[in-house]
Parts: C-alpha cells; structure tokens; sequence
C-alpha cells in the first residue's frame, strides 16, 4: 500500500466525541499512526446512537485508521503506559476541561518532561487565559456565541439548533491545519510546541463572512445580505412537490443564462430594481412542477443549481454518487464512510483499518480493513 504523507507521525489522541477525534482522523487518513487514549469506560462517542457493528456509527467513521488502547490515568501502572507512549509520540491531543490534563500528569508540562519534541494540542471550548477559561462548552454553545445560530433561525424568527456539529467539524479541522504547520516546524529547528484551539474561535471563523460585514464601518441591512436570501440569484425555492431548490447564480452571466433557460428575460433587470419582486415571481415558477422537473432542466444548464436533498437522501444524489465520496464501505460494521476529502496523487489519503474495539487488557487494539 502507498505509504500516506505523514508516515512515521505518532499521534497520541485523548480526545473524545467529536473535535479531537475528527482531527486525529484526518492525520490518520493521510498516514499518520493514531493512538486513541480511551478511558477504561470507552469514548463516550462510542455509545452515541445509532449503532453499527457494535458500536455507534459516528464512532466507526472518526475512529478509522486508529488504534485504541484503555487507560485509567489516575492508576500509576496505566500511567507508565501513557508515558512511555509519550516518549515516543510526535503529537499529543487533548481536550480536557481546564486543568484537568496537568492533574491527570498529561498537561504541556508533562508531555514536554517526557519529550521536548512534542507538539502538543489542547482544545477547549473558549480558549485560554481569561475569565471564563474553565467553562464547559459543545458546539451549540459555541455557534451560539459566535453569532452563527443568529444566522438560522425558523419561521417565527426564533434561532434553532442545526444538524450538523460544524464548530466541532471546524474545530477539528483547524487543529489538523495547526499541528501539521508545527510539525513543519519543528522540522526546520527540532522545537515542539503547544498548539492551542477553541470551538469558540472555529465558529467565529465560520461565522467569519457574516462578522466582517455585521462590523463594518457601514453595516450591511439584512435586507440586502443575499446569505440570508435577499437576493433572487441566491436563493431558496420551494417545488410543486412540497421539496425544494437552491439557486446559486450570484454572477451575472450565471443570472442571466437563468432567467433564458426559464424565458423570463424580465427577471434579469427586475433583481436590481426589485428584488422581492423577482423572489416572489421566481417561487411563483418554481412551484408550478415538480423538483424532478427543475432537476432535469436546470441541472446541466450549468446556472449554479442543486435539489435541497433530505439527508436520507444525500447517498443517491446522482452527483454524489458520480464523486465516489461515499464509497468506502466497512464490512465489519455495515457502515458507509466517508471518503477522506483531500485528494493527493502520490500519498493519497486511505481507508486502511476500521474502528478499532475497545481494548479490555491494556493491549493497544485496531481493527483490520476489510474493503476499501
């Protein structure tokens, strides 16, 4: 098998649920030798339903290309495993509520006692060095802080909590960005370091585009913000069938080889004179047939357009399924994964081993992949 681009990188992972497990992830997927630190119990992301082949689907796709092994840390013998571990680790995460990692003998200082070379990241909820430091955190929190979940909000104008986890996605992706630019680094002058990153900071860079304009000198209205759907090009509308379609033609060659395809030629100075005139005019087009219909006509006319798809239905979205990003698929648990989506020609990014089981002996445990 091609060897990943960070073979001979040893990743110590005491993280749990989602941010430090996603970032281990991703340094696993490009080769990087992951060692989960799981708590005697399990990770509790193990338990998180629903369930796949004896474990939780969640923890079967961020738990790939790792091995485990279980570790009371406040026992000493279990210790000298860990520290042992750490001699010989390039990377240790962690994602400890403040001051629990330096009390269990796994904190910066420790680590680097055992080894200077270390690159050693901790991932909190808000960061380091102020107030509310020690405060407990998830992503909801820190969405909510950020001012994303201001920017989702239901009919009655109420904030709701969205789907997808992205401040931990977000967390544990600048983490990854972070630990390999140290470990560039350290390359360079053989110096570790702490890294440090927040769910607070992750959501405010997602929240980034809306910020900056929120804090401009001027103010953008939010009735002219087209990310909230003040634009017609930019925009969501519902189908004869109760679905709906997203429109994404902000440039103005994209406009307008919309409005030709629908022969509303009327839309194309109508968005700037009158703007809710052209959204109600658009739902009023939209909703006269079916999505299939509109998926049909505007899908190759190449004006920015895709189905708003169910998440149940994501995994036969012909476009999806043409990518190949579901076609992993593990055996031991029935679970469809996820590719890894960064795509490199010489060290690619692979699907070498499984979620590894639970390790109940000290053994440090991983799990065989069956197909890729």
């Amino acid at each position: 098998m091609t060897r990943g681009a960070l073979d001979g990188v040893r990743v110590l992972d005491l993280t749990t649920y989602l941010p430090g497990p996603y970032a281990s992830m991703l340094l696993g997927d490009l080769g990087a030798d992951v060692i989960q630190i799981e708590p005697p119990v399990g990770d509790p992301g193990r338990s998180v339903p629903p369930q796949a082949g004896g474990s939780s689907a969640l923890h079967q796709w961020v738990a790939r290309n790792k091995r485990s092994v279980a570790l009371d840390l406040k026992n000493q013998d279990d210790y000298k495993v860990f520290a042992r571990l750490a001699r010989n680790c390039d990377v240790v995460l962690e994602g400890f509520t403040s001051g629990t990692a330096s009390r269990l003998g796994v904190g910066y200082g420790d680590c680097h006692g055992l080894n200077e070379r270390v690159i050693y990241c901790s991932i909190s909820a808000s960061g380091s060095g102020h107030a509310s430091s020690a405060a407990p955190g998830h992503d909801i929190n820190a969405l909510a802080r950020s001012g994303f979940l201001d920017q989702a909000r239901d009919g009655s104008g109420t904030p709701v909590a969205i789907g997808p986890p992205i401040a931990d996605i977000s967390c544990g992706l600048h983490a990854a960005v972070a630990i390999l630019a140290a470990l560039r680094h350290r390359d360079r002058t053989g110096e570790g370091q702490l890294v440090e990153i927040s769910l607070l900071s992750s959501a405010l860079a997602l929240a980034g585009p809306q910020l900056v304009k929120a804090l401009a000198p001027t103010p953008l209205p939010r009735s002219r913000d087209h990310n909230l759907g003040a634009d017609p090009a930019y925009h969501v509308y519902r189908t004869a069938d109760g679905k709906y379609v997203s429109i994404g033609a902000l440039e103005p060659k994209f406009w307008e080889r919309l409005c030709r395809v629908l022969e509303l030629p009327e839309l194309e100075k109508l968005r700037q004179d009158d703007p809710p005139a052209a959204i109600a005019r658009l739902q009023e087009v939209f909703g006269a047939a079916e999505r299939q219909h509109w998926d049909d006509l505007l899908g190759p006319a190449m004006v920015c357009y895709a189905p708003v798809n169910g998440i149940d239905d994501v995994a036969t979205d012909p476009v999806v399924v043409q990518s190949g990003e579901l076609r992993h698929y593990d055996e031991n648990s029935g679970q469809v994964q996820l590719r890894n989506p960064i795509r490199m020609t010489a060290t690619p990014a692979v699907l070498r081993s499984a979620a590894p089981h639970l390790s109940r002996d000290g053994s440090i445990q991983w799990q065989a992949r069956t197909q890729s």
